[in-house]
């Protein structure tokens, strides 16, 4: 029996990943002085920024302003950022229910208040996991196991919605049954040969497998 539900952030509930594909593709160009496509930052989705920073060899001296102009660019795009069609009355439903649920995201808390925060829809979830609330963000289990444990709920009672390769590697050492947020993935292919146990076409899906109306078994 489903008790909880985990929530990813970008590319599931809110429509931010081609904002930040965006941002970060024109502040390494600004920085850099090097064209890639928006595609080749792709795998920096769904990591902390710290981590953004290294993958991407920006040399210390830069860090701080780098950031700070990425930043940028991302507070003034988030005006026209909205929550994925549907998303909002899944959430007050599910809450309405009685789920418990959670948030766990690989933003870190500061970057979470400006980014979020706006939408409203905080007083849903019992707790928040941040990048910085755990020793490794995903794609290691830590910041599902925090969730589950300050839910108190084992892992074969909650499941996880994300939309990343990050999100479904960390629901499968967590042993937590993932559904993929098919609406907002950057890699479909890529997070369907991990097998997630469900393939969420919109929002309203999470419905069916609250109410058993979903086998448990692994999606095709």
């Amino acid at each position: 029996m489903i008790k909880a539900i985990i929530f990813d952030i970008d590319g599931t509930i809110t429509d931010t990943n081609p904002l930040f594909l965006r941002s970060i593709s024109q502040t390494f160009r600004e920085f850099m002085g090097v064209e890639k496509p928006e595609n080749f930052f792709v795998f920096t989705v769904g990591i902390p920024s710290p981590e953004t920073l290294k993958a991407l060899n920006i040399p210390p001296e830069m860090e701080r302003a780098f950031v700070a102009r990425w930043q940028e660019l991302i507070r003034e795009g988030m005006r026209e950022v909205r929550l994925f069609s549907g998303v909002r009355e899944v959430i007050e439903e599910l809450h309405q229910e009685g789920l418990k649920m959670a948030l766990v995201t690989s933003k870190i808390r500061s970057e979470m208040s400006y980014q979020f925060d706006h939408f409203m829809i905080n007083h849903f979830f019992e707790t928040i996991i941040c990048a910085e609330d755990t020793p490794r963000p995903k794609p290691h289990p830590d910041p599902l196991l925090l969730a589950l444990d300050r839910l108190g709920v084992k892992n074969k009672e909650a499941i996880f919605i994300g939309d990343s390769i990050y999100d479904i590697q960390a629901a499968k050492k967590a042993l937590i049954p993932f559904a993929l947020a098919s609406w907002g993935t950057l890699e479909l292919e890529k997070v369907l040969e991990l097998h997630p146990e469900f393939v969420l076409e919109e929002p309203e899906d999470i419905g069916e497998i609250v109410r058993g109306e979903r086998d448990l078994t692994p999606a095709l």
